[in-house]
């Protein structure tokens, strides 16, 4: 099998969504009583760097502003196959009728939330600014390779990383090694870099 060496993609995504006419957004009961459970339950931290800095709550299923469109019973099944915290199963035979619903909710650090740092090219890091399957691998990648610049780190900066690297494991591993995209809290990307 051949071996595509390591290289940076960067590419432009054009969304176009149609929001359609709703209420201003406000911090409902429902979504403060939510967010306490989840701090009660031990879930408030970011599901993907699990700092307990800058946490915010993401509608991750259906957003506030699409809710006028949800098909609820779709939006009750995404959220009992993509269960992060296991209120899918819990509350399954409740109905799902309000984007704050707590199987719809994931507590997101600023940075995986809505975290753009596009310093010399940069993406940002935050769920409103990668797809998805970028997005997740800055959970799912292993310690210290994380393929995403974090926060304060340029492309160029991880570029010039991964060639260090590479150039010290001649010879050894082919796999590179250390902070690519940044350091991470507790085994995962630090969004400070701290």
């Amino acid at each position: 099998m051949s071996t595509v060496e390591e290289h940076v993609i960067q590419r432009s995504l054009k969304e176009v969504v149609i929001t359609p006419s709703h209420v201003r957004r406000t911090e409902s009961e429902a979504f403060r009583r939510n967010k306490q459970r989840l701090r009660e339950d031990g879930h408030y931290c970011c599901w993907v760097c699990g700092t307990t800095r800058n946490l915010q709550v993401h509608h991750f299923g259906i957003e506030w502003s699409l809710a006028n469109i949800a098909d609820w019973d779709r939006v009750k099944a995404f959220c009992e196959q993509w269960d992060p915290y296991g209120y899918g199963r819990l509350l399954h035979n409740q109905a799902i009728t309000s984007p704050d619903d707590i199987r719809n909710l994931l507590v997101l650090c600023e940075t995986h939330h809505i975290g753009v740092d596009s310093v010399a090219g940069g993406s940002g890091t935050g769920i409103h600014e990668l797809t998805f399957p970028i997005w997740v691998v800055q959970k799912l990648s292993q310690p210290g390779k994380v393929p995403v610049p974090q926060k304060g780190q340029t492309v160029l900066n991880v570029e010039t990383e991964l060639a260090n690297k590479q150039g010290e494991g001649a010879g050894e591993d082919s796999h590179v090694s250390g902070t690519l995209g940044g350091e991470m809290e507790g085994g995962r990307a630090s969004a400070t870099g701290e």
